[in-house]
């Protein structure tokens, strides 16, 4: 046996029970460190196509549905659906990938998301789009907790966590890229692009996995958990939906329909943790939260993804409404602009954090990261109608305005990325390491689109508190001749809704502490040598 499996396996040793086989090593080639480089750049591709479609088809929506003759009302379906599907996918694949050969469940999830990705672009109607939306998704939900488990068994603790922070900056570029490249396939092209351009991206992962990887196969089988994969379904999907419609403005908190399902997703998700906590092979390793490392990374990765991923939907709104308010021109370049300072920071943070792994332990990465973050976050609680986009000294050095709080924000927080993964897989055997990296990726998932839906409604309640009263008949956007009465109203609206965001941030920043109490619960370090891992809690 290679060095690489030998370290392996007895990092993580074997369970008792189930269906064992033999396991050979995972590269075409032991030991070849090109083919370790082509595994992790089709990884990579998968995930930055997995990434990147969501924003790049909320960019091209406004395109999308008068083709399609569709309301606008009617986009949060196309949001909510691969929202939902993704979700409920990630501990599904995580868990197929404990059973069965990971390589082979990491390829179904691409065929599938690329299938999608075909259909969605031949779409004729608004329903075939939101259906094959829907299997787009659920593609997705395979890429990032497969491809971390392939990479957990691979690599040797040390390497791994480089690596993992190398992938765990994705999202990061995804959050800028996406919209950029969906604006420039609607400039120059049709919209069905948006999906076909996934085709390419795919491929080209596939053909590097294909090449570099062979067989991925856990120490032993099991059963796969049916009932608990439909209640996971039916209380995800309860929650998401009205939390989406909420979000985008279609649903009050008060409607009979958002009320009726958050009760449905509570009789469900009682269900399933019933279930799941009696289940001997669960869906959902609930039992895993009770081990202290893996509750603290659990509850901490939830509340980043509260605050992270709707960031940079919130800072857009700031900069077209307040900041560049009543200009016509610039302001998608602008934003793109200002995200850069946040997710360039963010890359080159989850991959010092990596690197940083193999020397310090998991506590100071992440409770340093979270407090650098929490800095930037209050420092975003002070803007104002007059901060300028950005103030540099000597020409290129940033010293003020809305940019340079993001700095330390996107650098902290891309620090924490990698440290919760690696922390939660060094505390499981590895027949359990996709469910592990699952979980990790579930709360993360589950945090950001509850953080888009939630802080929404709570800077629109805070601006109607405070806001202007708009005047009978409404102010339409986008008139070319208002009314004295709406000009008027306009130009009031600035103040209050920069007040509204700086609470929103102030919310934020307090999410952030509150996920720098619970980092501080992390304990230990990455091994540098072959060790068992410590048993879940029975």
């Amino acid at each position: 046996m290679s060095p690489i499996a030998a370290n392996a396996n007895a990092s993580n040793p074997p369970d008792t029970g189930g269906t064992s086989t033999a396991v050979p090593h995972p590269l075409r080639a032991a030991g070849s460190g090109t083919l370790r480089t082509l595994v992790v750049g089709g990884i990579l591709l998968c995930l930055l196509m997995g990434a990147l479609d969501n924003f790049v088809v909320l960019t091209a929506l406004s395109s999308i549905l008068p083709d399609l003759k569709a309301t606008f009302a009617e986009q949060s379906f196309v949001v909510s659906a691969y929202l939902i599907t993704s979700t409920v996918a990630v501990p599904i694949f995580a868990r197929l990938s404990d059973m069965y050969d990971r390589k082979t469940v990491f390829l179904s999830g691409l065929f599938i998301f690329i299938a999608g990705s075909v259909l969605a672009g031949l779409s004729q109607t608004f329903g075939e789009l939101v259906a094959f939306r829907a299997i787009q998704g659920f593609g997705s939900g395979d890429f990032f907790p497969v491809g971390i488990a392939i990479v957990a068994v691979i690599f040797p603790p040390e390497t791994r966590a480089r690596i993992t922070g190398l992938l765990s900056g994705v999202f990061g570029i995804a959050t800028v890229a996406g919209p950029f490249l969906g604006s420039f396939i609607v400039d120059h092209t049709t919209w069905r692009w948006v999906f076909y351009v996934n085709i390419p991206v795919g491929l080209a992962g596939l053909a590097l996995l294909m090449i570099a990887l062979g067989p991925v196969r856990p120490e032993r089988s099991g059963r796969f958990d049916v009932v608990g994969t439909v209640l996971l379904a039916g209380w995800v999907g309860a929650l998401m939906f009205p939390l989406v419609e909420v979000g985008l403005g279609g649903w009050s908190w008060l409607d009979p329909r958002v009320l009726a399902l958050l009760a449905l997703t509570l009789v469900l998700f009682a269900a399933f943790i019933f279930w799941e906590l009696r289940s001997k092979e669960p869906l959902v390793p609930v039992r895993l939260m009770g081990h202290r490392i893996v509750g603290a990374a659990g509850g901490t990765t939830f509340l980043v993804g509260f605050v992270l991923f709707p960031l940079a939907t919130f800072l857009t709104f700031f900069i077209q409404d307040v900041t560049l308010a009543g200009q016509q021109g610039g302001v998608s370049d602008t934003v793109r602009d200002v995200l850069y300072a946040l997710v360039i920071p963010l890359v080159f943070g989850a991959a010092l954090g990596g690197n940083l792994m193999t020397r310090i332990g998991y506590r100071p990465i992440a409770a340093g990261g979270l407090a650098l973050g929490s800095f930037g976050m209050f420092w975003l609680t002070q803007l104002t109608v007059h901060t300028p986009v950005w103030k540099f000294a000597f020409g290129f050095l940033p010293v003020g305005g809305i940019v340079l709080p993001l700095i330390p924000l996107g650098f902290g927080i891309g620090l924490t990325f990698p440290v919760f993964l690696l922390a939660v897989q060094n505390q499981v055997p590895e027949s359990q390491v996709g469910a592990a990296t699952g979980l990790v990726q579930f709360f993360q998932s589950l945090g950001g689109a509850m953080g888009l839906a939630l802080l929404n409604s709570f800077q629109q309640a805070r601006f109607n508190a405070i806001g202007p009263a708009v005047p009978p008949g409404g102010c339409p956007l986008g008139s070319t001749q208002p009314s004295p009465a709406c000009l008027q109203y306009f130009g009031a609206v600035p103040g209050p809704l920069a007040t509204s965001y700086d609470q929103l941030f102030l919310l934020t920043f307090g999410l952030i502490l509150l996920a720098f109490a619970t980092s501080l619960l992390l304990k230990g370090r990455l091994p540098t040598a072959a060790k068992p891992p410590s048993p879940p809690p029975s």
